[in-house]
Order: structure tokens, then C-alpha cells, then sequence
């Protein structure tokens, strides 16, 4: 009984993913979770070649079963079982919503590891636990807009003195903004994507038009034309004379009054009245 499992198992594991290949060629799948389709972006080639390579997985499955060479067997089956729990722990990270397909392929081979050796299974079960708990404790970017509406953004610390003078000057001129925690794994990508090593970060956003600026300095001179003010106050409009690229940020990065942008460590910068912080 115990070896027909064997053989029959990953037999009906390829079918599932054979036929989920089928789908997703005919852009038609079950694999269409948020979590998943962002995890597939991060990989250096076609999703798709990870169901074949699943696929093979299977076909190996077989043959070992068949020939009887159960260590081998089980070891294949474990080393399915940890790539599976990889990809699965980076979804979840990425969006915490399962896949169904993704899940079917996992339930499918927990079965098969338990069939093969439940020692094993049961030894293996905290190297399971251990990829999740990692890929748990990993600042890695959610899926989530870090800008959604127009308005103005401020990226801040609450330790970064440059930070708390930028908010004084704002809330002196009854500008509007949204504060977005330095401390924000998404904040700190957004900026390091722009090779921007300082805050405080103001970000205006206007339809498809961003416009960034580094530093207490620039933010508040820019800030502090009775222009800028006024446009602060109005509801932002779409102008058709509009002439910038959409999504495309202009950037100021000409102050350097600044603190060091680091999410694991508290800011480094001069005080914003030359003292050392």
C-alpha cells in the first residue's frame, strides 16, 4: 500500500501542475493570488519554469518509488518540501493571502514526505517553521501604496531634528501633509530607489506627477513662496498643458541638511542648529 502511495502521490502532484500549466499558457489559472504574482516578479525567469520544474520533481518521484530507492525518496521529497516552504513564507511576506494552486502543490507534498518517512516528517517539521519564522522577521516591502491620493508626503523621523523643524515650518503655515514613518520598510525603498540617503523627504504628488525634495533647507524654501502656499490650499487639478511625464519625479536633491536614512538605527545628523546629534 505504502509504495502504490508512493508512485500514486506525485503522479496525481504532476497532473496538478501539468494541468495548472495548461491553464496559465490559456492565461487562465488558479495560481492568481496578489503574494504570488508579486513573488513570480522577483524571479529572474519565467514563472512558468517553476512548474516545470515541479513537474520534473514528480517525474523523479516516480522513478524512485518505482525502483525502490526510498532514501533517495525521501530525501528528494524534503529538499520539494523546503523549496516549497520558501516560496510560500516570500508571498506571505509580500501579501499575506494564500494561493490556492500554491497550497494544493504543499498540501501534496507534506503528504508525500509523510508517506515516505514519518520520522523524517516529524524531524523536519521545525525546518519548516524556522523559513517561515525568517522570512517573518525580514523587513521586505509589502504590497501596499506608500502614496495613494494627492497631497503632500513627508517622509520623518520623530528622533531627526531636521525631521521636527520641517513639521514646525509646515504646521506654522498650516500646509497640509501626511507623515510616513521613516521607520517604514516601503518608505525606506522608495527612497533608496532614488538614491536618497537623507531626511526628511517631502513628496508632492499631484495626478500622475511627483515632485521630490531632500532636506529641512530646500523643503521650507521651497515651501515659502506665497505660490507654493497657495497651491498647498487648493485641490489639486489636472491641467491638460501639463507637460511632465506621468510617474516621473522631479527631484531636488541639492541641500544636504539632512539626517542619514537607516531603518535599523536611530538617525545620524547634525541638530538643525549645527549642533551634533
Amino acid at each position: 500500500m505504502s509504495r502504490k502511495l508512493k508512485i500514486t502521490l506525485p503522479l496525481l502532484l504532476g497532473l496538478y501542475i501539468v494541468t495548472e500549466t495548461v491553464l496559465k499558457i490559456n492565461n487562465i489559472e488558479l495560481c492568481s493570488s496578489t503574494g504570488c504574482a508579486l513573488a513570480g516578479d522577483l524571479l529572474k525567469f519565467n514563472s512558468l519554469y517553476l512548474n516545470y520544474l515541479g513537474v520534473v520533481g514528480a517525474l523523479v518521484l516516480v522513478v524512485l518509488a518505482v525502483v525502490k530507492a526510498d532514501t533517495l525518496y525521501t530525501i528528494t521529497a524534503a529538499a520539494m518540501v523546503a523549496f516549497e516552504s520558501l516560496l510560500i513564507a516570500s508571498q506571505l511576506n509580500l501579501n499575506p493571502e494564500l494561493c490556492k494552486f500554491c497550497l494544493g502543490v504543499y498540501s501534496f507534498l507534506l503528504i508525500i514526505l509523510f508517506i515516505a518517512n514519518r520520522r523524517i516528517f516529524v524531524s523536519f517539521i521545525p525546518v519548516v517553521i524556522a523559513i517561515f519564522v525568517a522570512f517573518s522577521i525580514l523587513s521586505i516591502p509589502k504590497n501596499k501604496n506608500l502614496i495613494a491620493k494627492d497631497g503632500l508626503y513627508l517622509i520623518a523621523s520623530k528622533s531627526c531634528p531636521h525631521c521636527i523643524k520641517t513639521k514646525e515650518f509646515l504646521d506654522s503655515k498650516d500646509i497640509n501633509y501626511t507623515t510616513l514613518d521613516a521607520g517604514d520598510i516601503n518608505a525606506f525603498y522608495f527612497a533608496k530607489s532614488l538614491n536618497i540617503k537623507k531626511i526628511p523627504i517631502a513628496i508632492s504628488k499631484k495626478s500622475d506627477n511627483y515632485q521630490v525634495i531632500v532636506g529641512d533647507e530646500d523643503i521650507i524654501k521651497h515651501f515659502s513662496t506665497k505660490k507654493e502656499l497657495k497651491e498647498t490650499r487648493e485641490p489639486a487639478q489636472t491641467s491638460s498643458s501639463v507637460t511632465q511625464e506621468p510617474l516621473t519625479p522631479k527631484l531636488n536633491l541639492s541641500g544636504d541638511k539632512g539626517c542619514s536614512y537607516s531603518v535599523i538605527e536611530e538617525p545620524d545628523c547634525e541638530a538643525a542648529d549645527g549642533s551634533t546629534k
